[in-house]
């Protein structure tokens, strides 16, 4: 049973704190996040797997290896202080002595996130005043604030809580996450926060965060780019007071991992939602595979096709532009000739594809489908009782003004 809460997404969870100032990063917007445990919470985190790895993504991977236990993250957007060699490490270890000694914590028990622009060298000066103007602000209140600061080309802050139950106590998750551009992750998107009151092992907690995020966000795209700083933590502070979960076998173990998966699929969701330019949120539905990694595949390969995105935009019902990408996917199992195709929406259903070949439909139907804000594409391959779903949007004209200009 989960109830959504009315407080703010990550600090909806007991133990979590959280401000958001405009520290000068950006020209106006709120662009510094600080999410603060006051008595320690378990931490573990998913990254992108592009060979090109920010600064903050380096060092906290490295971190995690070494200890479960933390007392901040601190997020910083317009710049992503990535492809920035020595000095960008350097600003980050100065960044985090910087702010242990402002929370009198120890260095190591800090993490932090950048997002923005790559290849520019953190303006120090900025995060040196934003750190101590932002300790001040923190507070249980605090987390619409920082959802906000960690935004880039959102239009929205993306927030979500719900309580669920936990050996029969009434436990707590919320989270926020930023994203709208350069989304198509591998292990994490863009950055995202996830915080619950849970006790639970590191271990435990990133074994059900890595399931979550290759079912949910890896299986979300805008414009098919693997970002550098990708990044998704999950906090447990333990005030919940459960006997500690350390495995499958633990009471509570299943519960919380649907709570995760759940979460997780919630911020996926939301990030295609607003994905740069979008007008319509669009799901592609792989039905009838006979492996999940052919569904995945094939699913991923339509949901990125440009062709497609722009088919949906302009609410044109080019089932052949689907059919292609699905033909191209790198999948084992795979006959054009059974393949059927539907599209649909709130306002109705219309079958486009059957045994591979085109039918007869009513086009003006099938406008009136693709016209609305969330539509369906249902592939069928008739060839097992595998199912999967990748969540994209469409492409629009404003995709492109957004990133011809994104450095201005």
């Amino acid at each position: 049973m989960t109830k959504k809460l009315h407080k703010s997404g990550v600090t909806a969870a007991a133990g979590v704190q959280a401000a958001g100032i405009h520290a000068g990063f950006k020209k106006h917007k709120k662009d510094l996040a600080l999410l603060v445990f006051p008595e320690g919470a378990t931490v573990a985190g998913v990254f992108t797997k592009n060979k090109v790895k920010a600064a903050p993504v380096q060092y906290d991977q490295q971190l995690l290896q070494q200890q479960e236990q933390f007392k901040a993250i601190l997020i910083n957007s317009g710049n992503a202080n990535a492809c920035t060699g020595k000095q960008g490490k350097a600003d980050v270890a100065e960044t985090v002595q910087l702010l242990a000694e402002a929370l009198k914590v120890q260095p190591e028990e800090i993490l932090v996130s950048s997002t923005g622009v790559i290849g520019v060298f953190m303006n120090m000066d900025t995060m040196r005043k934003g750190i101590e103007a932002i300790v001040p602000e923190i507070s249980e209140n605090g987390g619409a604030a920082a959802s906000k600061a960690i935004m880039t080309t959102d239009t929205v802050a993306k927030e979500v809580s719900f309580t669920f139950d936990v050996a029969g106590k009434t436990a707590t998750i919320g989270g926020m996450i930023k994203g709208s551009g350069m989304i198509h992750p591998n292990l994490g998107t863009m950055l995202g926060y996830i915080t619950t009151d849970v006790a639970i092992s590191q271990a435990a907690l990133h074994d059900m965060l890595l399931k979550a995020a290759e079912n949910t966000f890896n299986h979300s795209t805008v414009d098919g780019d693997t970002s550098t700083n990708d990044t998704v933590f999950v906090a447990a502070t333990g005030k919940l007071g459960n006997e500690l979960i350390a495995g499958p076998a633990d009471a509570g173990y299943a519960e919380v991992e649907a709570a995760i998966l759940s979460i997780c699929a919630k911020l996926a969701k939301l990030i295609v939602q607003d994905g740069e330019g979008a007008t319509k949120f669009v799901e592609v539905i792989v039905t009838g595979a006979k492996t999940k990694a052919d569904a995945v595949s094939i699913g991923k390969s339509i949901a990125t096709s440009s062709l497609v995105k722009t088919a949906m935009f302009g609410e044109d019902a080019n089932w052949g532009r689907v059919i292609t990408a699905a033909g191209y996917a790198e999948s084992e199992y795979f006959d054009a000739d059974v393949v059927d195709i539907t599209f649909s929406s709130e306002n109705g259903k219309i079958q486009v594809c059957q045994d591979g070949m085109g039918m007869v439909f009513d086009e003006g139907l099938a406008k009136k489908i693709l016209k609305a804000t969330e539509i369906e594409i249902l592939v069928d391959l008739h060839l097992g009782a595998e199912t999967v779903s990748t969540w994209t949007c469409d492409f629009s004209y404003d995709y492109v003004k957004i990133n011809a200009d994104y450095r201005s």
